[in-house]
């Protein structure tokens, strides 16, 4: 398995749309695959990408009103499930 993406820290008021997802937007930032294996979760094994802990956290963040587009890299996009795509 390859590399990890780099991340950064955002601050955001625990009381906004992305503050009441946090857990779930750092949920599915560590279940994104390495850029240079884009079928791979790196925490799942047994699991190709978008594997079921990524797809759980990932619904839990658009019921909190924040789009996935957002989160996830441009060159993840068409691996998302439909209604999920920007």
């Amino acid at each position: 398995m390859g590399g990890i993406r780099e991340i950064v820290a955002v601050i955001v008021p625990a009381d906004s749309s992305v503050g009441r997802a946090a857990q779930a937007i750092d949920d599915m930032s560590a279940h994104l695959p390495p850029p240079d294996d884009p079928r791979a979760c790196p925490l799942c094994s047994t699991q190709s990408w978008p594997c079921a802990r990524f797809e759980n956290a990932a619904h839990h963040v658009q019921a909190a009103g924040v789009r996935l587009g957002e989160l996830v890299p441009p060159d993840l996009h068409t691996r998302l499930w439909p209604l999920a795509r920007p």
